[in-house]
């Protein structure tokens, strides 16, 4: 079970009190005691080990010692966009594209979308990127932007580095293009797929259009997949 917690930053040597949650979770959870050691993070790409120094109702000290940039992240800065699947299948993607080490995630409104998360949705996915990280020993936080339409979503992104929309009739996907890349796009449609207007938008921006095999995929596989072999490129 990780013993690595998570602080709002700046995250710099010297006494730390940990509260909330993750004070909860090292004492009632994992019973970790004074003496022990631990990992943090500030999910800026900072760690640093500390020492429980004293543990109390609601709060633990620790000594923190000097922190070091972690080298877990990818090379790649992957923005990774797609329609909201529905019910817990959302957080799964989640989870699993934090674990990839996806940069950020937006979620994309588009002509056949049938979920659009709200506030709390969306503070509960945070909560997940959190838990996510800790567990795949990232250091640096998946961005989660708020739910963007297409249109916007191809104007800012589509043309800033290489990008992909995910879609049954585009070529084989090709790694070539993404792998001497600093920063890439990748998206994926609703289940009821682009409409051809949205595809037609997409390759104007320069956009290639990528098949992920003969099957038809759900959302989440998708999304994963081209995650997996886009940050996993180097």
């Amino acid at each position: 079970m990780s013993r690595r917690f998570f602080v709002r930053g700046p995250l710099k040597a010297g006494p730390l009190r940990l509260v909330g949650g993750e004070a909860h979770h090292l004492v009632r959870v994992l019973r970790i005691g004074v003496g022990q050691s631990v990992v943090l993070f500030d999910g800026h790409e900072l760690e640093a080990p500390a020492d429980v120094m004293d543990v109390a109702p609601g709060s633990v000290d620790l000594t923190v010692h000097e922190p070091r940039k972690s080298q877990t992240e990818p090379a790649v800065e992957l923005v990774l966009a797609a329609a909201v699947p529905k019910g817990d299948r959302f957080a799964w993607l989640i989870e699993k594209a934090t674990e990839l080490g996806v940069r950020r995630f937006v979620p994309l409104v588009t002509e056949r979308s049938v979920v659009v998360p709200g506030a709390g949705k969306l503070e509960k996915m945070r909560r997940t990127i959190i838990e996510a990280s800790k567990q795949s020993r990232r250091t640096r936080l998946m961005d989660l932007a708020e739910p963007l339409e297409w249109k916007e979503f191809a104007a800012r992104e589509l043309t800033a580095g290489p990008a992909c929309v995910a879609h049954p009739s585009g070529a084989p996907f090709d790694i070539a293009p993404f792998r001497a890349e600093v920063r890439a796009v990748a998206a994926v449609g609703p289940e009821g797929g682009f409409t051809d207007a949205e595809l037609e938008l997409a390759t104007r921006r320069s956009a290639a259009l990528v098949s992920l095999g003969p099957g038809i995929l759900r959302i989440e596989t998708a999304a994963l997949a081209l995650a997996a072999l886009i940050t996993t490129c180097r």
